[in-house]
């Protein structure tokens, strides 16, 4: 298991290199559900969980969402050849996460259907944050980019200089983020 575990109500939810999301009581530790993903959908990331949704990424270059009571997937998004390590940001209407495809992909959240996506010059690994109606993400290609949510507009990039692979936090109109050196 490479990604945090997420929480929904009593569920722990995870997925790793067995290609399986798992779905574990909290309170007993018992797994409720394996829902299997297919071969080799490997999960490097975090899902994210939001009204008895899985949203989550996988190296078998698919974004997926997963009903968790069906066990059943509600759409995927593609890539004929990249996988998909970014851990979604999941807001009331949109999904947004990163690419090894050097893109950053907005998704309709019941639908699955892409709003926009946005080219970097380097794979996108870290998870993207919404924060209102603007999106912070890095990049391997040492760049920290605000987006606008509702289009995918550059709003600025600012030029860290080392790639950046982990996620920033955003409190009080602040960036914070850690590059690789």
């Amino acid at each position: 298991v490479n990604g945090t575990p997420a929480v929904a109500g009593q569920s722990v939810v995870l997925g790793g290199c067995d290609a399986v999301l798992h779905v574990v009581d909290g309170a007993s530790g018992q797994a409720s559900a394996r829902i299997e993903l297919g071969e080799a959908a490997h999960v490097a990331g975090s899902a994210a969980v939001v009204d008895g949704r899985a949203y989550l990424g996988h190296y078998g270059n698919a974004f997926v969402c997963v009903d968790l009571e069906s066990g059943k997937t509600v759409w995927q998004l593609d890539d004929p050849q990249f996988a998909f390590f970014s851990s979604p940001a999941v807001g009331a209407e949109r999904v947004v996460f990163g690419g090894r495809n050097k893109q950053v992909h907005c998704v309709d959240r019941a639908s699955g259907e892409e709003r926009w996506s946005f080219m970097t010059r380097r794979k996108v690994d870290g998870s993207p944050v919404i924060a209102g109606d603007k999106v912070v993400v890095g990049s391997g290609d040492g760049r920290l980019y605000l987006l606008n949510l509702e289009d995918g507009r550059e709003l600025w990039s600012y030029e860290i200089g080392r790639s950046l692979f982990s996620s920033p936090a955003v409190v009080d109109g602040r960036v914070v983020i850690g590059g690789e050196d």
